[in-house]
């Protein structure tokens, strides 16, 4: 099993992308153009069975909802042969570290082999139990030059990377891969966790620049990561979701969790931002029995659960804080009403709904749903990968010009 999806690229520039949520699971099949435009030529979606917070917890029911989900986006895309999956993970005990590499370069030119060496030191650094599947650069150091970004053509003795490194359990990433090599052609090529794929597909270039944290609200987990000078530095995950909210109406209403989802998708509110809008809600529940609720009380059910997200969110980040100009959150459950308004007030940012980007091919159905970031992100990220590798090498620039242009210019 790789660690990373960066590792290795899909042979044929076709690949699928299975989202593995609480709730439910996604598979895109993507077509990367000659041009590096990725395009879904294939798309399947499936209630999520024997799967709890992006973990499998009953390996039959589990393998059938991803087999049924993959064969319908094999089917629309008619294309049997795809080897590869890239699987975006919730859950799983991801876990977010930085850690610091170093090696002897030999006073020569720095080569993608000494990059290579430098971050595979991380690997050594992993405990036994965990997998790493992101393995970041952030900023390098060659000798007396700090705050290096590009590397290729400088010459130095001693080089420092500082990373980031985006691990999960080994034992939640074997089962998901024994799920879907068992039921189905497939390899598990690559691991991509939520809060980068989220972010990869919500968040703009100035966001990512400048700070912003993505805050992807799933089912039972709500994932989140933080992005400073274009680089995730931060990711988490927080074991309260949507399906928390629901269970709250359930149990206020005291009616089942089907009706209650109804009730949230259908009327749900985080806030009641005027005594005006407060009123009588006639809901179906059951057969063949209609309820009355005040507006006001739902808001009651539903706003402490909400509240609980976001301060356990602040009481993650309390050393990122500083570096986060701007919240955006997306997720199935970022379609509940005013939820950006209890988040803004919980957590003192400015906070707007995050909607993925379109990809070539998609039906208006995930087009613009915050449901589908995370699986719109991973399907991006593998193919800013292709493009990467597809393009021509580049003859080396002056040595001398690379290093001044290193050194500050005074005003």
């Amino acid at each position: 099993m790789l660690h990373s999806a960066v590792i290795t690229d899909p042979g044929r520039g076709i690949f699928a992308v299975v989202d593995l949520g609480s709730t439910k699971i996604v598979c895109f099949i993507i077509r990367v153009s000659r041009n590096s435009s990725p395009e879904v030529i294939g798309i399947g979606y499936k209630a999520a069975e024997g799967i709890s917070g992006g973990t499998i917890t009953d390996m039959e029911p589990a393998s059938y909802s991803v087999l049924s989900c993959i064969e319908s986006a094999k089917k629309m895309a008619q294309e049997s042969v795809i080897n590869q999956v890239f699987v975006n993970i919730s859950g799983c005990d991801i876990c977010s570290t930085n850690v610091v590499n170093e090696i002897n370069a030999a006073i020569h030119e720095i080569s993608d082999i000494d990059i290579r060496n430098i971050m595979l030191q991380t690997y050594n650094k992993c405990r036994d139990d965990q997998i790493i599947i992101h393995n970041i650069p952030i900023v390098y150091s060659l000798d007396d030059l700090n705050n290096i970004t590009e590397l290729k053509g400088l010459y130095g003795s001693k080089l420092k990377a500082s990373m980031h490194v985006i691990a999960a359990s080994k034992f939640a990433l074997l089962n998901i891969e024994n799920c879907i090599t068992s039921c189905s052609s497939l390899d598990v090529t690559g691991y991509i966790a939520e809060p980068y794929s989220s972010g990869l597909s919500c968040l703009t270039d100035d966001e990512k620049e400048i700070g912003a944290m993505v805050l992807d609200i799933g089912g039972r987990y709500t994932s989140l990561g933080i992005f400073y000078k274009g680089k995730l530095i931060y990711a988490d995950s927080v074991p309260l979701g949507g399906m928390h909210i629901t269970n709250d109406i359930a149990y206020g209403l005291c009616i089942s969790v089907r009706d209650a989802e109804r009730i949230k998708v259908l009327y749900g509110d985080a806030m009641l931002v005027s005594p005006d809008k407060d009123g009588i809600i006639e809901a179906d529940v059951g057969e063949d029995e209609i309820i009355s609720v005040v507006r006001s009380d739902l808001v009651k059910i539903i706003k402490p659960r909400v509240e609980e997200i976001f301060d356990i969110v602040g009481s993650r980040i309390v050393k990122q804080k500083d570096l986060i100009n701007r919240v955006v959150i997306t997720g199935g459950s970022s379609q509940l009403i005013n939820i950006k308004e209890v988040a803004s007030y919980v957590l003192k940012k400015q906070v707007r709904i995050g909607f993925p980007l379109e990809l070539k091919g998609i039906s208006n159905d995930y087009k613009r749903n915050p449901s589908f970031s995370a699986a719109i992100g991973t399907a991006l990220l593998v193919s800013n990968r292709i493009h990467n590798k597809r393009k021509p090498i580049q003859r080396k620039n002056n040595i001398l010009k690379k290093i001044l242009d290193l050194i500050p210019v005074k005003a």
